[in-house]
Order: C-alpha cells, then structure tokens, then sequence
C-alpha cells in the first residue's frame, strides 16, 4: 500500500510540475505548436518562422519575445532583406515591459488594396518587429510566401 501511495503522489507532483511550468512558450494553433521566445537585449520572432504560404486579405499572428522596454512595437512588412517595410497596424502594439521570456502575439492582416495597403504578394515576404525606442534592436521573421 505504501508503494501505491507513493507511485500515486510521484505521479501527482510531476502532474503538478508540468501543469505550473513558467517556461517561455506559447502555445499556438490550439496547444499544438510551442515557441520559446526567450530573449536577451532584443526582439525575437518565432512566428512566422518561414516556410509558410499566405494570401492577400489572411490575418495571421505574428508570434514574438522581447525585453526592449518602452512604447510597444511597429509592424513591418518587407517583400525582402532590403525593402524598407510598410507599417502593418495604424499605431504601435505588443507590451510596453516585456520580460525577455513571455511570448507575445499581435495579429496582423495582409491588405493589398487602397489607403490601408500594407502588403503585396512575395516570394520572400518578411515582417519585421521593431521597438520604437530602440529600433536597432528588431527581428525579422522568417521568410514566408505572400500569394493573391
């Protein structure tokens, strides 16, 4: 009986362990995806990570850590490494005192048409997050495919 109510507790506490975990992930996509967005001295995107296809008029969330402490954080879309980028959202976004462990998330749509473009079709799409404050500590994500 000992045995029992010892496998029983073990089992209880590694339950309990796993269920109040402070790791620096988050879950995306229902719990099935998790992102370490640990990060010292900066900005650290994980989401888009590169590879993925979207279309025109898509919202995504755009998945980031950061300890840049602050005013929040543009949104830029680049076509590639060397375009300037375009803003994404009308104001800044994202915490004004990140921790440097805590993913963020902010949605962001891919609008290709009138006053609010801020996107176009690419091969080599990127977004870039970018604290106001400290600009030259921003993050590109991966590169991504942007479709009609």
């Amino acid at each position: 009986m000992k045995l029992f109510k010892l496998s029983v507790c073990a089992a209880f506490a590694a339950f309990m362990f796993t269920a109040c975990d402070d790791s620096s992930s988050a879950s995306s996509d229902g719990g099935k995806v998790s992102y370490d967005c640990t990060v010292k001295d900066g900005v650290k995107v994980v989401y888009p990570k590169g590879g993925e296809s979207f279309k025109m008029g898509e919202t995504i969330t755009v998945i980031y850590g950061s300890d840049v402490q602050g005013s929040g954080y543009r949104f830029l879309f680049k076509t590639s490494e060397e375009d300037a980028g375009v803003d994404m959202l009308p104001e800044s976004a994202g915490p004004e005192s990140p921790d440097g462990k805590t993913c963020y998330e902010t949605k962001v749509t891919f609008i290709g048409d009138g006053d609010d473009q801020n996107a176009e079709p690419s091969e080599t799409a990127i977004i870039r997050v970018v604290p106001y404050e400290k600009t030259a500590k921003a993050a590109n994500s991966g590169t991504f495919k942007v479709t009609e």
